[in-house]
C-alpha cells in the first residue's frame, strides 16, 4: 500500500457490502489479520468505527469485494495518519449523547445498525457502531433500541464518574432525530405495537420518569452519530468527522488549537438553544 493513492472516505457509498455478492472468495487469513488490527485502531478513531464494524461481519467468508473495501479503508488511513481525537480542558462536566440507527440497512438480513457518541464536557469519550441483534419492523423501533443502548452506556459512565468523585451539573441527555422514538420515551402507555420491545421500553421510560435522563430531538443535519450508522458522501462525512472531534494532529501541533477547538463547544451551545426553543426536553 506504499504507492496507493489516498481516498477521502473510508467506505464507498455507491455499493453496499453483502455476504454473497457474486465475487470470488479470497484468503481469509490476511483479511482477518488486518481487520483484527483495525479493531484496535477504531478505539481511538471513531471515524472508522462503522467501516471496521461492517468489514468484521465478513471475516468468516470474505470475498474479493470485501478485500477491495478493506484496501480502501487502508488508503483512507494513509491520508489521515496524523488524525486523532482532539480533547480540550473545559469547565463543564455535562454528560450528553447522540443516538442514531440505520433502519434495515443490512441487505443480507435487514437488521439495523446502532450508532452513538457520548460527550463529557464537550469531549468525545465513548462511541459505538454495532448491528442490532434482531430485525426492527419500523424506523421508530430501530431508533428506540439505539436509545436503550445509549442509555445503558450513559448509566455506566455516570457510575464510573461517581466512583471517581465527579458530580454532574445536569441530568444526562440523549438526542435523537426520530420524533416517534422520542414520543415513546415520554408516553406512559405501552402501545400494543411495542410490546415485543417491552424491556427496552421500560428501561428507558423508567430513567425518564425518575428524572435521571432527558431525551430531546435533534435535526438529522445535526445528528453526530450519523457517521456511525452508514457510509456517507465526502462533504457530509468530513463535516461530521470534524464535529465529533477527529482532527489533524499536525495542524493542532502547529499552534492552531484555538481555531479548531470550538466546534464541539459551539455545537453543545447550539443544542441547548435549539432544545429550549423547541421545548423538546422531557422533565
Amino acid at each position: 500500500m506504499d504507492g496507493a493513492k489516498a481516498v477521502s472516505t473510508p467506505l464507498s457509498t455507491t455499493h453496499s457490502l453483502m455476504l454473497h455478492d457474486g465475487s470470488s472468495p479470497t484468503d481469509p487469513t490476511p483479511y482477518r489479520r488486518l481487520v483484527g488490527g483495525l479493531q484496535y485502531l477504531s478505539l481511538t478513531r471513531p471515524d472508522i468505527s462503522f467501516t471496521v464494524n461492517k468489514l468484521s461481519q465478513f471475516m468468516h467468508s470474505p470475498s474479493e469485494t470485501h478485500w477491495q473495501a478493506l484496501k480502501r479503508l487502508l488508503r483512507y488511513l494513509k491520508g489521515t495518519l496524523s488524525f486523532g481525537l482532539h480533547l480540550c480542558r473545559r469547565p463543564s462536566h455535562r454528560l450528553y449523547a447522540f443516538s442514531d440507527a440505520d433502519w434495515a440497512g443490512d441487505r443480507d438480513d435487514r437488521k439495523s445498525t446502532t450508532g452513538y457518541v457520548v460527550y463529557l464536557g464537550g469531549n468525545l469519550i465513548s462511541w459505538s457502531s454495532r448491528k442490532q441483534r434482531s430485525v426492527s419492523r419500523s424506523s421508530t423501533e430501530a431508533e428506540y433500541r439505539a436509545i436503550a443502548a445509549t442509555t445503558a452506556e450513559l448509566i455506566w459512565i455516570q457510575s464510573l464518574l461517581r466512583e471517581l468523585g465527579i458530580s454532574l451539573p445536569t441530568t444526562p441527555a440523549v438526542s435523537c432525530d426520530n420524533i416517534g422514538a422520542m414520543f415513546y420515551c415520554a408516553n406512559p402507555v405501552l402501545h400494543s405495537r411495542m410490546k415485543h420491545i417491552d424491556i427496552d421500553f421500560q428501561f428507558v421510560r423508567d430513567r425518564v420518569t425518575r428524572g435521571l435522563l432527558q431525551v430531546s430531538h435533534v435535526s438529522t443535519t445535526d445528528q453526530l452519530a450519523d457517521a456511525l450508522t452508514k457510509s456517507l458522501p465526502r462533504p457530509r462525512f468530513h463535516l461530521l468527522r470534524s464535529k465529533i472531534g477527529v482532527s489533524d494532529g499536525a495542524t493542532v501541533l502547529r499552534g492552531r488549537v484555538k481555531e479548531s477547538a470550538p466546534s464541539t463547544a459551539q455545537l453543545e451551545y447550539n443544542l441547548d438553544r435549539m432544545n429550549t426553543a423547541r421545548g423538546c426536553n422531557i422533565p
